[in-house]
């Protein structure tokens, strides 16, 4: 039996979940912006090397990691939420065929 296994350009699979991510918290009412820099020698092309994208509301802001089928270590996440409690830290993780995990980290 032979089984074809096509390549994946992972730069576009992120930005997939991304797009798909920030579109569903445009519709739960969140403005969202990609605060993700972009470039070719850019090293930490992250926000604080953690977060992908910031949502906000009316007294609420949120500070969102996107993954694609494996959720990180929560580690630098939780120091992060302790240091700075003002924000809302969550991980949303795609999981191919099965939809969203969402984390939120206190």
């Amino acid at each position: 039996m032979y089984f074809h296994f096509r390549m994946v350009n992972t730069y576009r699979k992120g930005w997939k979940t991304v797009n798909e991510g920030r579109k569903m918290l445009v519709k739960d009412g969140w403005v969202t912006a990609d605060v993700e820099a972009k470039g070719r020698f850019i090293k930490q092309k992250d926000l604080f090397g953690l977060f992908d994208v910031i949502a906000i509301k009316p007294n609420r802001t949120k500070l969102i990691q996107f993954k694609t089928n494996q959720m990180p270590s929560y580690k630098p996440y939780h120091i992060f939420a302790k240091e700075y409690p003002q924000f809302e830290v969550e991980i949303w993780c795609k999981i191919n065929y099965k939809g969203w995990r969402i984390k939120q980290i206190k």
